[in-house]
């Protein structure tokens, strides 16, 4: 979620706004905007930008939509694409590319995945160069290496290297070259300035976790490929390091049984770890690549695999890479192919002016400022919105739920099922006070029986996946209450079976549990999510209208908690005096579902809660 920009010098008549074009406004001071300052008449005045932005708004506009138009045209290369290519067709689809970009992550919606090529801009060694290091440590043939590394075949480098020197060779040469502290380059402080929830990397090296935790220890949460699945901590930043982390070398994926024991050994197999965390990212997020070869490895594999598997008429989300231009017409157009099948969309850069990447993201940035919202993380000493401590525990989770009351007790038309069961996952999937008196085993089941059906209309490996998490959770809860469960059986389920067996398990539970604790609401909603889950694994590619009994349920599950730890009465409690404002709200919320939370709408919903409260 990316937050609004904090309001500056004056709030009346929309000087506030003044503060969005700080790149502008830098630069029309500066010697190098005097040209501008003269044409405009404010070259004399001590604070040119602003004395234009108050006394001839027309002017400023005029003015720094040239500036903006500039900006973009160095940044997205336009005279190197009339240069190389004699027209500017790419440069055009370049200023698309980039547009539709930076709209999805005004939205929240990017999720960055950073390659080596990031980490060379450090000084660091790419992958390709540090196999070269490795392969002279190891004493092999100079010949042989470059043999192999010019057929793309750097797993078999990793294999040779240790068959013939070791593990502890090769370890140590990656502790020798990732385990330096460089100076952090540009480009990683704009990855930790424009990204501050989820970050995926294929680095050892821990020059990201370095930039967002300057000033800030203990503000970043890294995941291991090895526990791909690990739950994110919402109050941290979250790094995802698919192949290891260099403080720990040992748990590093390097050798190629290690990646085949990560990916699979022979074909990919997508209910592996690292597999399903790729799949759920490519399928939920719009991934932006950063310094990524996007050759043939086991990442663009598993890519590969997931979106043949989706077919041709799925939809599915657009993912972006920052990548250096091929110098021909048939070059740029053969690699626009290759990343047009993997669901990529480029945007290019001029060949080995690694620097454009840091431009771009920088661009990025000021437009994502222009249109009002900051990229870089909030002060923590000055929380943007100052709760009481009464209200600041559960309101970030009260929000949560209000795309969902907006349907309580309301039928939800079938072009909202997949969105609705989302908002429906977020509530599961994080630590909230509408959760936390459930057991633990049924609130997991429910996330993943709720990304299932949410993320797609079609059950493939990764419904398969997170079905199987699901019903593994559902065993151990029965094994704990001392129920009949297949815990310990070593049989492979079926799509059918999951969706199936579960059911028959749990229909003597709700016949003879006492109704109105949490476990028993949360197992009828359970039910009713699996039986959507069965007419939905019969049905056609499109979502099914949801049935009566899941809104039913959730409703039922959601009063319990709000009564419970609110002390509300849904909807009793809120009588007309608030109703109208509540409704309000939630259609808000659920009109919004998908976009940033905007600091003034935390703000009334503070406002509305706290009148109740009263």
């Amino acid at each position: 979620m990316t937050p609004a920009l904090h309001k500056i010098w004056c709030d009346e008549d929309e000087h506030f706004r003044y503060e969005h074009f700080a790149d502008f406004n830098e630069w029309l001071d500066s010697e190098e905007g005097q040209a501008a300052r003269i044409d405009y008449g404010v070259d004399a005045l001590p604070q040119p930008s602003k004395a234009l932005f108050a006394g001839d708004r027309n002017g400023y506009d005029e003015a720094f939509q040239a500036f903006r138009e500039a900006c973009r045209h160095e940044a997205l290369g336009k005279s190197w694409f009339q240069e190389q290519l004699g027209d500017d067709h790419w440069f055009q689809r370049n200023v698309d590319h980039f547009i539709q970009l930076v709209d999805l992550m005004v939205a929240g919606a990017v999720v960055p995945f950073v390659g080596a090529g990031i980490s060379a801009s450090a000084g660091f060694s790419s992958w390709k160069e540090h196999l070269r290091h490795q392969g002279k440590t190891a004493h092999i043939a100079e010949e042989r290496i470059e043999e192999l590394l010019a057929a793309g075949a750097y797993e078999t480098v990793l294999e040779e290297i240790e068959a013939v020197r070791g593990r502890e060779v090769f370890i140590n040469e990656i502790r020798d070259e990732f385990s330096r502290n460089p100076t952090i380059p540009d480009v990683v402080w704009r990855i930790s300035e424009l990204f501050t929830d989820t970050v995926i990397t294929t680095n050892y090296d821990r020059l990201l976790e370095q930039s967002f935790e300057t000033g800030e220890p203990g503000r970043v949460q890294v995941i291991n490929g090895l526990n791909a699945l690990e739950q994110p901590d919402p109050k941290k930043i979250t790094v995802i390091k698919l192949h290891g982390d260099i403080r720990e070398p040992k748990r590093c994926i390097l050798s190629k049984n290690q990646y085949d024991e990560a990916y699979g050994n022979g074909s990919l197999n997508l209910h592996k770890p690292i597999p399903k965390l790729l799949a759920y990212h490519y399928i939920n997020s719009s991934l932006l690549f950063l310094g990524c070869s996007l050759s043939n490895d086991r990442t663009v594999q598993v890519f590969r695999k997931i979106r043949e598997g989706m077919g041709e008429e799925a939809e599915i989300k657009q993912h972006f890479a920052i990548e250096q231009a091929p110098e021909t017409k048939e070059g740029i157009a053969q690699r626009n192919a290759e990343l047009a099948k993997l669901g990529i969309t480029p945007i290019w850069f001029e060949k080995e002016r690694y620097e454009l990447v840091e431009n771009l993201l920088s661009l990025a940035k000021n437009e994502l400022r222009h249109r009002g919202v900051a990229p870089e993380p909030l002060p923590v000493d000055e929380p943007p919105v100052k709760l009481e401590m009464d209200l600041s525990h559960f309101l970030g989770d009260f929000i949560d739920l209000m795309p969902l009351l907006h349907w309580l007790h309301r039928a939800v038309p079938q072009s909202a099922t997949g969105q609705y069961l989302s908002a429906m996952q977020r509530v599961f999937h994080a630590h909230s006070f509408a959760t936390r008196q459930t057991d633990e085993n049924l609130r997991k089941a429910l996330d993943n029986l709720l990304r299932v059906l949410s993320s797609s209309p079609e059950f493939d490996g990764y419904a398969h996946g997170k079905l199987s998490v699901a019903f593994r959770c559902l065993q151990q809860y029965l094994k704990s209450i001392g129920e009949q469960n297949y815990l310990d059986d070593d049989f492979e389920w079926n799509i059918h079976e999951l969706l199936t067996t579960p059911v028959l398990q749990l229909e003597p539970l709700l016949a003879h549990k006492a109704g109105g604790n949490f476990d028993y609401h949360a197992i009828r909603l359970i039910s009713a999510l699996l039986q959507h889950g069965k007419r939905q694994h019969g049905s056609n590619k499109a979502f099914c209208e949801l049935s009566g009994a899941v809104n039913h349920e959730f409703g039922d599950y959601i009063a319990l908690s709000l009564a419970a730890n609110l002390g509300l009465t849904v909807p009793d409690r809120l009588d007309q005096t608030y109703a109208d404002d509540i409704q309000s709200l939630c259609e808000d919320a659920w009109d919004n579902l998908d976009k940033p939370i905007d600091l003034g709408f935390v703000e009334r919903v503070k406002l509305v809660v706290t009148s109740i409260f009263k």
